[in-house]
């Protein structure tokens, strides 16, 4: 019948009972405040450490993104290689646009790229003498 002994609500203490000893709670909240000072202490020490792994982590990811750049601009590179040896067509149009070569006997006329006029402000007029008004 052990089981029954074990099921009994009786047998488990609802409250502690307090003796009055002012002593043990005083032990008990000392061992409180030690504990969370020494949390506070060891986490100090590992502040910088998780600041620095915040740093490195944001690092890492501007270094993906330029490798990611990188690897987009070397793609092109290729595809532009892969073009200039085997496209005849591509080769001559570069030749044309770039370069302005062309074919014997052709005329190149070549145009400027437009660029807009800089924007001035509009002068401020004067009055002549005669046009002051009081006068």
């Amino acid at each position: 019948m052990a089981s029954a002994r074990f099921l009994d609500p009786s047998s488990i203490p609802l409250k502690r009972q307090s003796g009055g000893n002012i002593w043990a709670t005083l032990a008990q909240i000392t061992q409180a405040l030690t504990l969370v000072a020494l949390l506070c202490i060891l986490m100090l020490f590992f502040l910088p450490v998780i600041s620095k792994t915040h740093t490195l982590q944001d690092k890492k990811l501007e270094l993906q993104a330029k490798i990611l750049a990188a690897q987009d601009d070397q793609s092109l590179l290729k595809l532009e290689t892969e073009q200039l040896k085997n496209n005849p067509t591509y080769v001559e149009h570069i030749a044309r646009d770039q370069l302005n070569m062309g074919k014997p006997g052709e005329t190149i006329i070549r145009f400027d790229k437009y660029q807009p006029a800089p924007l001035v402000p509009p002068k401020a007029t004067i009055p002549a003498s005669g046009d002051i008004p009081g006068n």
